[in-house]
C-alpha cells in the first residue's frame, strides 16, 4: 500500500511539472465588481460566469495565468461614464487599466445579444492584451479575437457579411481599423468584417494561430512581423486571399439554404399566392359588373 502511495505521489509530481497550470489550480480571471445598490444583483449574476468559458478563452489566447483581478464597473445611463460613451455602445474595456465598463441601460446592438455577451467580449479584450504582453494589437485583430471568444458565427453574421459585401467595396486592414471610430453603421460593418477575416484566417492557418501570434508579440516582435512568421504570408497577402474567397455565391448560399430562410420563403410564397388569388377574384367580379351580370 505504501509503495502504491509513493507511485501515486510520483505520478502527481510528474503531471504538475508537465502542466504547471495544475500547480496554480487552473486559475481563472477574478473580478472586482463596482455597482450602485440597485445593480448589485446584476453584478452578482455576472460574477458567476462559467469558469470553463473563461478557461477556454485563456487557452485560445495562450495564457497560462489570468493575471490580476479585472475591475468591472456597472454604469447606468445617468452616470458620467455612460454620458461620455457613444449612444450605441453597451460596454467597453480599458485594457491597460484592466477595467471593463458595462453600460447596463443601453439597448444592445450587434454583435451582442445580451449583457453577458458584452461582458465576455470585453473580457476577451483584456485577455488578448495580457497575452500580447501589453504590446499594441491592430483593432481588427483585437475585435476579431474578442468576438470569437464571445459568440459563434451564425446566420446573422453570414447575412451581415453578405450585406457588407453588397453595400461597400473591398477595404484594407488599415481602413478596417478606421471604421471602428466612425458612425454606428460603419462600426457594425467593421465588427462583421473583423470577425469574418479572423475566422477565415483560422480556418486556413489553424486554430492555434492567435496564441502563436500573441506569443511572438509578447516577445516584442511587431505584430506585422509576428503575423508573417506565424502564417507565412504578409498582412496584404492575407487580406487579398480573404477577399478572393468572399464571393457572393459562397456567402449567400448558406444564408439562402438555411432552415429559417426556407420557412420565410414558403411564407412569402403563400402570401404572394393568396394576394394574387384575391386580385384575380376581384378582377373577375369587376368584369361581371361591367357585363351587367347579376351578382
Amino acid at each position: 500500500m505504501r509503495r502504491f502511495g509513493l507511485q501515486l505521489l510520483l505520478l502527481t509530481i510528474i503531471a504538475m511539472i508537465a502542466n504547471p497550470r495544475l500547480l496554480m489550480g487552473a486559475a481563472s480571471p477574478q473580478f472586482i465588481m463596482e455597482a450602485p445598490e440597485s445593480l448589485e444583483p446584476l453584478a452578482a449574476q455576472l460574477k458567476e460566469i462559467n469558469p470553463q468559458s473563461l478557461q477556454r478563452m485563456m487557452d485560445f489566447m495562450g495564457l497560462q495565468h489570468p493575471g490580476p483581478p479585472i475591475r468591472v464597473i456597472l454604469a447606468p445611463n445617468g452616470s458620467p461614464l455612460a454620458q461620455e460613451a457613444p449612444a450605441w455602445m453597451s460596454g467597453y474595456a480599458v485594457s491597460e487599466a484592466s477595467t471593463i465598463v458595462l453600460l447596463t441601460d443601453r439597448s444592445l446592438t450587434y454583435p451582442n445579444n445580451s449583457l453577458n455577451d458584452v461582458f465576455l467580449h470585453e473580457i476577451g479584450h483584456i485577455l488578448a492584451h495580457r497575452a500580447a504582453g501589453e504590446h499594441p494589437l491592430p483593432r481588427w485583430f483585437d475585435e476579431g479575437l474578442a468576438m470569437m471568444t464571445a459568440r459563434r458565427w451564425d446566420l446573422e453574421d453570414r447575412a451581415r457579411l453578405v450585406w457588407a459585401m453588397v453595400s461597400g467595396t473591398q477595404i484594407s486592414l488599415n481602413d478596417l481599423n478606421t471604421l471602428f471610430v466612425k458612425d454606428e453603421a460603419s462600426v457594425r460593418r467593421a465588427y462583421v468584417l473583423a470577425y469574418a477575416f479572423t475566422l477565415d484566417l483560422l480556418e486556413h492557418t489553424g486554430q492555434d494561430t492567435p496564441k502563436r501570434i500573441l506569443a511572438k508579440v509578447r516577445q516584442g516582435i511587431p505584430f506585422s512581423e509576428a503575423f508573417a512568421q506565424t502564417t507565412f504570408m504578409t498582412l496584404r497577402q492575407a487580406k487579398e486571399q480573404f477577399w478572393s474567397r468572399q464571393t457572393l455565391w459562397s456567402r449567400w448560399i448558406p444564408v439562402a439554404t438555411s432552415s429559417g430562410m426556407v420557412w420565410l420563403s414558403i411564407t412569402l410564397l403563400a402570401f404572394w399566392a393568396f394576394t394574387r388569388q384575391r386580385k384575380r377574384a376581384a378582377a373577375i367580379k369587376k368584369q361581371w359588373r361591367e357585363d351587367d351580370f347579376d351578382l
